[in-house]
């Protein structure tokens, strides 16, 4: 089709066996990918989404393409390590804290490792919403909900001893964003700034994640996965007018759009391609690193604004020790 991610790299050859790695929104499109892919190289994945039905679906699916997979090598798109898929669900809705806060003690009392932490989970077209802890829909799911996330699982990371990563998946909507520090949720903003928003905020949390953990062995990578045909502005429960759903379609129909797992790859090469080892603070599309195209999300002083209002949002629910795994070694 001459389409550009044609020309990705295929799935690193890497053993992920005795790796554990949470992927939230692993239930459908390309989180339902990358989970499947990586445990397929041997790792444990944590499949962490709000409904339980949806996610035991998901991995029965998950399980029957791996047995066709295994016993038809034509069909699979990665060399296998696992003889069976090691995928575990665990309730997480990112529109909650006290969702999040309980992923975070529940993943903390199985006392297992975490080496990849995947921040995949997204919404658009949400509507003007609140969640019950006050915050804009969009940006709790999409991005503050993540944050804290991050933040509560980061002496897990740091116990993985070396090349343990974190992936904040964003969108090429970061491009269009704007800056308003006295409308940071994007409250009674179009249905695309607030997502755009969010995104922008992915990438700016990755460089001041990355300049804080310096030295510690951890990854901090964001990119875009490209335009997906199972993409979220198909959603159920969401807002989407009749000419975004006419636009869909229309890329979709004229070949346009990548399938699940292309959507996967660029996310799955942060994860576990090892020539990304020791490295951090890189955007990525189309599986390679790339250059950013708003200055937003270079600017420092934004950064530090963005943090800040960030840990005032979650000021109930971070404390001191918290942030001092940002520089306790």
């Amino acid at each position: 089709m001459g389409t550009s991610w044609t020309s990705q790299k295929p799935v690193p050859d890497v053993d992920l066996t005795q790796k554990t790695v949470i992927v939230t929104g692993a239930n459908t499109g390309i989180g339902y990918e990358t989970a499947k892919t990586i445990a397929q190289l041997g790792a444990k994945v944590i499949v962490a989404c709000r409904s339980e039905a949806k996610a035991n679906e998901a991995m029965e699916r998950m399980k029957m393409e791996h047995s066709e997979e295994k016993a038809d090598d034509k069909k699979s798109k990665v060399e296998i390590k696992a003889n069976d898929l090691d995928v575990e669900f665990m309730t997480l809705d990112l529109s909650s804290i006290a969702s999040t806060m309980s992923f975070v003690e529940e993943f903390k009392a199985k006392r297992l490792p975490l080496h990849i932490l995947v921040c995949n989970a997204g919404m658009a077209y949400g509507g003007e919403v609140k969640t019950a802890d006050g915050f804009e829909l969009h940006f709790q799911v999409n991005y503050l909900s993540h944050f804290l996330l991050t933040l509560h699982l980061l002496p897990v990371l740091k116990a993985s001893r070396g090349n343990a990563k974190i992936i904040l998946v964003s969108s090429m909507a970061y491009r269009g964003a704007g800056w308003h520090e006295d409308n940071m949720q994007s409250i009674n903003k179009g249905q695309l700034s607030k997502y755009g928003s969010t995104k922008l905020y992915q990438i700016m949390e990755m460089f001041t994640l990355a300049e804080k953990l310096d030295g510690f062995g951890i990854g901090v990578f964001s990119l875009h996965p490209g335009f997906v045909d199972t993409d979220i502005v198909k959603r159920e429960n969401q807002q989407v007018s009749g000419s975004m759903k006419f636009f869909v379609g229309m890329l979709s129909s004229m070949g346009l759009a990548r399938n699940s797992f292309d959507g996967a790859l660029t996310t799955i090469h942060a994860a576990v391609n090892p020539q990304y080892d020791g490295k951090t603070a890189l955007y990525l599309e189309n599986s390679q690193p790339t250059s950013l195209h708003n200055p937003l999300a270079t600017d420092r002083d934004k950064q530090e604004f963005l943090w800040k209002y960030s840990l005032d949002c979650l000021k109930d629910y971070i404390t001191e020790d918290t942030l001092k795994e940002l520089t306790s070694h």
